[in-house]
């Protein structure tokens, strides 16, 4: 099946099992759990760094949606809203904690002494994980989306409730910063 027909598959099966959801039908849930988890895990975790944190956060998406599910209106696909709230509960997190961290001391060497990897996603250098700590959180998000999600810019920009091009000069902005913690000398 061509990738587009697939993706029109899997939204409209999402649009149904949400329509059961809403009708109280747990294994419906269930299996929008199933589909959707991993992928809102590893995203999620991408922005918090924390393994314990993003599976709190990962679980309160959820709880959400159960929730939502009576009220949803038909105007957005499932995945795209998992992925907003999901941001947003990632970044508000984060800013909390590193409000915390800072009291403490450097966040950087706090967040990658608590990161551990996810077991189905590629651990991160210990490198890579600092300098993405040091991002400012949209930027973290928009390159979680983009390089572990593989998402286009128009799908994150849905997702961040931005426009494309804010998107793109996230991105720009973020691996430029990555590239001089990282100590890469190209611009």
């Amino acid at each position: 099946m061509a990738a587009k027909a697939w993706k029109v598959v899997m939204v409209s099966r999402d649009a149904a099992l949400l329509a059961r959801t809403a009708e109280g039908d747990a294994q419906a849930f269930q299996q929008l759990v199933d589909r959707h988890s991993s992928a809102v895990l590893n995203v999620i975790y991408r922005i918090v760094l924390s393994r314990a944190d993003a599976e709190d956060l990962c679980q309160e998406v959820f709880v959400r949606l159960w929730k939502q599910a009576p009220a949803w209106q038909d105007e957005a696909k499932v995945s795209t809203w998992l992925y907003r709230v999901a941001s947003n509960l990632a970044i508000n997190h984060y800013q909390r904690v590193q409000q915390r961290f800072v009291l403490d001391g450097d966040l950087a060497e706090q967040v990658s002494e608590a990161s551990t990897p996810l077991d189905d996603e590629p651990g991160d250098s210990p490198a890579l994980t600092a300098a993405l700590s040091a991002l400012p959180e949209e930027q973290r998000a928009a390159i979680a989306f983009r390089y572990y999600r593989e998402m286009p810019v128009r799908e994150i920009a849905d997702v961040l409730g931005n426009s494309p091009k804010a998107v793109e000069s996230l991105l720009g902005r973020a691996r430029k910063r990555l590239r001089q913690l990282l100590g890469e000398n190209n611009d």
